[in-house]
């Protein structure tokens, strides 16, 4: 069985933007290699899920499968499965007039206002643990006998809701550094979980979220902080072995930043590097997947049609078809993962 290279494009699809007369970003951008993938290969279009780790759950599953964010996370970081605990993924965010606004990119120094902020609020919870990474965003886990289910992320939130044990914590934080808090959402119980994949794998990300659910599959982990650069390099290197998963998050962290041309600019450099490698991943089979819009007008998700490629790796450059959203064949997602491990 040839092994296959399955990049996930997280949040790639996208509105029509007016500066890129009313196209895309992924059918304005020129990138040679993508699109002769979808020339030469499988393509076509599958549902998208709101967030990344419910896309993969399904995908690698091929069942509709939920798991609270908070949950998922917890397990990227080892964290201890106590009976009676909770997790709950944290997210920076301000409270103005009532209405939470999720905050995407915060400068190195509020983030550090931010950490000092947050020691200093834990002891309102009931032995509490907190697991901080880049953007202070991070896993809170505290014992209580119940989850909240508190507003997610990206879109804005009414607070017309009681924070419960959360006031404290949250309004804390607040205080110390005008206004910037993080907020809880995505909260579950911490318990063992078993669940068996219909494929299996190397997972290659610098991300929680789908770091979690490679441990939760019984996957390889391999963490990075580069996804485009380092990641690729560490693709070629398990793809001799087994089936890779590289999970690029950075395009859609520029898009909720509401920058298309960052979003242009990303994919176009992940494109330029799989040009690079072509002679290495000759013989391989090469993916491209989507797991959401995630719109650079207005930062929200979308839920539209995603897009997907699957091609036996080539040095031909034949161009017939540009590779973005909404044309080509209709894969359900609890199939597709047959469709890029075990076709073609």
């Amino acid at each position: 069985m040839v092994n296959t290279l399955a990049i996930l494009l997280d949040g790639a699809a996208d509105d029509k933007i007016p500066d890129l007369n009313y196209r895309t970003p992924l059918e304005a951008l020129e990138k040679p290699f993508i699109d002769s993938l979808a020339s030469n290969g499988l393509y076509g279009y599958t549902d998208p899920r709101e967030y990344t780790h419910l896309f993969l759950l399904e995908l690698l599953t091929g069942s509709s499968i939920e798991i609270p964010r908070g949950v998922v996370e917890a397990f990227s970081f080892n964290a201890p499965l106590n009976l009676g605990y909770v997790a709950y993924r944290l997210s920076p965010a301000v409270i103005e007039n009532e209405v939470i606004k999720w905050i995407y990119n915060i400068s190195r120094e509020d983030e550090l206002k931010l950490r000092e902020a947050v020691k200093s609020s834990l002891k309102y919870l009931d032995s509490p643990k907190i697991y901080l990474y880049e953007g202070c965003r991070g896993v809170l886990i505290f014992k209580s006998s119940k989850t909240l289910k508190l507003p997610s992320p990206p879109s804005p939130s009414i607070l017309n809701f009681d924070l419960d044990v959360f006031r404290e914590f949250i309004m804390n934080i607040a205080s110390r550094t005008n206004g910037l808090t993080l907020i809880p959402w995505g909260g579950g119980k911490l318990e063992s979980i078993n669940i068996k994949p219909k494929v299996e794998l190397t997972t290659i990300s610098k991300s929680p979220s789908v770091i979690g659910i490679g441990k939760i599959l019984g996957f390889r982990i391999v963490r990075v902080n580069d996804s485009v650069s380092e990641g690729l390099d560490k693709a070629l290197k398990y793809l001799k072995t087994s089936n890779v998963l590289l999970h690029v998050e950075e395009v859609d962290d520029v898009s909720h930043m509401k920058s298309s041309s960052l979003k242009m600019l990303i994919l176009k450099n992940i494109d330029s590097r799989l040009t690079s490698i072509i002679r290495e991943l000759e013989g391989f089979k090469i993916a491209i997947i989507v797991d959401h819009g995630t719109s650079s007008l207005s930062g929200k998700h979308l839920n539209v049609k995603v897009p997907f490629t699957v091609s036996k790796a080539t040095t031909s450059r034949s161009v017939k078809v540009r590779f973005h959203e909404g044309i080509g064949e209709y894969v359900p997602l609890k199939s597709l993962a047959e469709v890029l491990f075990n076709g073609c």
